[in-house]
């Protein structure tokens, strides 16, 4: 992997309010990255300064390179984004997915790469032939992918792909990226509030919150709302009736986001009398998958509806013979997390 994106000193202002302040990212190409964050963290400001829609207010972002000023229309084409309601054209979903190319004058062997393009988000090309307003939510959503694969990016950036969609294309469009990355190389940037989605499909997951960059990485954000219990002390209410209380948060605000290293929650399913506590927790195991390090996996695990992770050794995952949908017991180490 070499370095595609360095971004220095970053800050982007509207209306004189900040909405984005990143000291410094950088982003390796060939790479599928996985933005996370409520809404309002700064995720479609930072895809517009990635994709050169707009300039930073201040700070610099270097692309292969070269400086954002410097950036020619070759290599602005070369990067390709779609929004989260992407627009069709009010024709037919040939002439949707075939529009960039005509736009660039390529026209040899149109009909096949539409074609193809279609085949890669999983449409037959007896859709070529449909309206726009004949598609469902996630038909739609995948003719705009394929508009934007049948020109073989350098850069794909995906906003919100897989909201409200079924479940089908959602499969689908994560096969097309994966596609288009190994066909082509290609460097993915994807947000989604779909934290399990993210797992399964990236190869680095980067978090926002109010414009801030918060950790790279597997980290684990616990947004509001919270309760303040009699000492003041902030609580999270689960919808399965658990609660954490966490000790000295009696300073922060009840709109605070809990930062939880993945390496500072310790699991057990067998044998656990002596780590069970008055704030342990109880979990169900939803994935596990395959870290960069072969040492290492990720257990994926979900607590009244919010997804967790954690950082596993081989050694600990054959003891306990973790598998998705097994209950398990769950410590966070509450000296260890912090506000933002």
């Amino acid at each position: 992997m070499s370095k595609l994106y360095e971004l220095n000193n970053i800050q982007q202002h509207y209306d004189g309010r900040k909405v984005l302040n990143i000291n410094n990212l950088t982003l390796d190409s060939n790479q599928i990255v996985g933005f996370f964050g409520p809404n309002g963290s700064g995720k479609s400001t930072l895809f517009s300064l990635l994709s050169f829609v707009s300039k930073p207010s201040s700070g610099e972002i270097e692309f292969n390179g070269i400086h954002n000023n410097k950036i020619d229309l070759e290599t602005r084409q070369s990067i390709v984004m779609v929004p989260q309601n992407p627009y069709l054209l009010k024709r037919t979903v040939f002439d949707n997915v075939a529009y960039g190319l005509k736009l660039r004058k390529q026209l040899i062997n149109l009909k096949e790469k539409v074609y193809e393009a279609l085949n890669i988000v999983g449409l037959d090309i007896s859709f070529a032939k449909r309206k726009w307003s004949q598609l469902s939510g996630g038909e739609a959503q995948r003719v705009a992918l394929a508009a934007r694969l049948i020109l073989k990016p350098k850069v794909l950036i995906l906003d919100e792909p897989t909201s409200g969609i079924d479940t089908n294309s959602a499969q689908l469009i994560k096969e097309a990226i994966l596609s288009a990355k190994q066909k082509w190389n290609t460097t993915i940037f994807i947000s989604s509030h779909d934290h399990n989605w993210l797992n399964h499909i990236c190869d680095k997951k980067v978090a926002l919150f109010q414009g801030n960059l918060v950790e790279s990485g597997s980290v684990n954000l616990l947004f509001a709302p919270w309760e303040k219990d009699e000492n003041g002390n902030l609580i999270k209410f689960f919808i399965d009736g658990q609660s954490l209380v966490i000790p000295n948060s009696f300073e922060n605000k009840r709109d605070s986001v809990l930062v939880i290293d993945s390496d500072d929650i310790t699991i057990c399913k067998e044998n656990c009398k002596r780590m069970i506590n008055n704030t342990t927790l109880i979990g169900r195991i939803t994935s596990i998958l395959q870290q960069d390090s072969n040492e290492y996996l990720l257990l994926e695990f979900s607590i009244g509806g919010i997804s967790f992770n954690c950082r596993l050794t081989r050694e600990v995952m054959q003891k306990q013979s973790f598998l998705p949908g097994d209950n398990v017991y769950v410590n966070i180490n509450l000296e260890k997390v912090c506000w933002i």
